[in-house]
């Protein structure tokens, strides 16, 4: 007979409720030492409510949460930390105004418990071990004293999650920690996770991505409309499966769409093109194309992109749209010029947290419901209540749209981009941090601008999803074009092989 296993948490009947809304009903599940329990489902499922209530961030309106081991009830997030939980969220929470280092200790700076207080941490030993907490997540080469506003959105999550290194604990809950990383860091993140479960630590991931479920996991808990649908074993079910559970319906594969008509339009015309770390980069795309833009970090992906959009300094080159020359020095002379760019980092630069869904649907539009600079509100509101259905966004128009899923928040700024009725879009990550069935409804908007002849860009770290969504991916390594793969004869291998300067097979 096996040995039976040592459980290190227990949510007993568990349920969270708030005014008009069950989060969580009646969940009933157990982690163990030294096994990776994966928790999928659709946003609103329920899942970052239960990492929350083992955290001790919410507290149960029925059953228990449990942490064998430790007396009393987990209500605060100290004495989930003092019984050995740690939480790592899909928002990393850095302060910009601190050094790198400084922000690695930011969960340390505490006199409570076993913490050590910031001040009595000899310099050295502080360094030296925030240097080692950096390194077992892939930030070696980071510089330890530069502010941490300049991080972009991959290494700000990786820097957050190096604090797991400097805090003891049993059980390491990942909500959605991935979900800004690439597929380089996500190895980084394999590591640790794997180190961590050698060590005999229960790890709960979270995440919207299959291939990282399946690479990680050793258990699966899906869960749809805030309850426990079915607990699975790794190998006993394919990503297929767990989807279809997530969503309740079979999950459908997109073919890759066909190459465009070869006396199609070119819309946009990229020549020569140096901005950040891309160099003289050259391509076209035409009418009714989608275009992937793939490559790991620092291959100048993200560079490209914003350097058309007037978001980022062009250094050389000459963009064309419908044949005329460009040249725009902010976001908005690009839109005047038909370009519009959807950012990675969509809850900092995509839309106002602050405002609610109708503020930011029509935020580029204002002038369209304006006369003699009265805002005619009803209007507003009318083109809003359309959006919102055409685009199928959760929530009214009163909505707070930083209160929305990802998914949805994401639907809010592809609609608010696309009302200006641009002719180029360029959708940088347009599906990170989206869980599958969001990520199938955002893949169908693009199809659907590409039928409607728009000239579509998109940047993605993933190799999947630009051979899925894309006729022609772009490969960049080291700023430059490394390759250029037809979807339909491609693989994913090829695409990554590239990347990483190797030979495709």
């Amino acid at each position: 007979m096996p040995e039976p296993r040592e459980a290190t948490f227990t949510l007993d009947a568990v349920g969270k409720s708030y005014p008009g809304v069950v989060a969580v009903s009646d969940v009933t599940l157990s982690g163990y030492a030294g096994e990776v329990l994966a928790i999928c489902g659709a946003n609103g499922a329920g899942k970052s409510t239960l990492t929350k209530l083992l955290a001790g961030q919410e507290r149960p309106t029925t059953g228990r949460v449990i942490i064998h081991g430790h007396d009393g009830e987990i209500t605060t997030p100290s004495a989930a930390l003092d019984a050995g939980v740690l939480l790592m969220h899909q928002e990393p929470v850095i302060i910009e105004s601190f050094s790198v280092q400084e922000n690695v200790w930011l969960n340390s700076i505490s006199c409570a418990g076993r913490r050590k207080p910031w001040h009595i941490v000899r310099d050295r030993d502080r360094t030296d071990r925030a240097r080692a907490a950096l390194d077992t997540v892939g930030m070696r080469d980071v510089d330890l004293d530069s502010p941490a506003e300049g991080l972009a959105p991959g290494p700000r999550q990786m820097v957050a999650l190096s604090r797991s290194q400097l805090l003891d604990h049993r059980i390491l809950l990942l909500d959605e920690t991935t979900a800004s990383t690439t597929e380089e860091h996500f190895k980084d993140v394999e590591e640790l996770v794997r180190k961590e479960r050698d060590a005999g630590v229960t790890i709960v991931f979270v995440s919207h991505r299959m291939h990282e479920v399946f690479a990680l996991a050793d258990r699966i808990a899906v869960m749809r409309n805030g309850t426990l649908v079915d607990i699975v074993d790794k190998d006993a079910t394919t990503p297929d499966e767990i989807m279809t559970l997530m969503i309740g319906e079979a999950v459908m594969a997109l073919e890759p769409p066909q190459p465009v008509a070869a006396d199609a339009t070119a819309l946009l015309e990229v020549r020569g093109v140096s901005s950040g770390s891309a160099t003289d980069v050259s391509f076209s795309v035409h009418e009714g194309e989608i275009v992937g833009i793939y490559g790991l970090v620092g291959s100048g992906r993200s560079s490209l992109a914003r350097s058309l959009s007037g978001h980022q300094r062009r250094h050389t080159g000459t963009v064309l749209v419908r044949g005329r020359r460009i040249h725009p020095r902010s976001p908005q002379a690009a839109l005047r010029e038909g370009i519009v760019y959807l950012s990675e980092d969509r809850s900092r630069e995509g839309f106002v947290r602050d405002f609610d869904n109708a503020g930011n649907l029509t935020l580029g539009t204002l002038g369209k419901f304006s006369v003699g600079g009265v805002m005619n509100l009803r209007a507003e509101r009318h083109r809003v209540t359309q959006l919102i259905s055409e685009y199928g966004i959760k929530g009214g128009s009163e909505s707070l749209t930083g209160s929305l899923s990802g998914g949805n928040q994401q639907k809010v700024c592809i609609a608010k981009a696309l009302e200006s009725d641009p002719d180029v879009v360029v959708l940088d990550e347009p599906t990170k941090g989206i869980d599958v069935g969001a990520r199938l409804n955002i893949y169908q908007i693009v199809r659907r601008l590409a039928a409607q002849g728009k000239a579509i860009v998109v940047v993605t770290s993933e190799a999947e999803e630009a051979l899925s969504l894309c006729s022609r991916v772009i490969v960049l390594r080291d700023g430059v074009i490394a390759g250029e793969f037809t979807s339909q004869t491609s693989s994913t291998d090829d695409l990554t092989r590239t990347a990483l300067g190797g030979e495709v097979q």
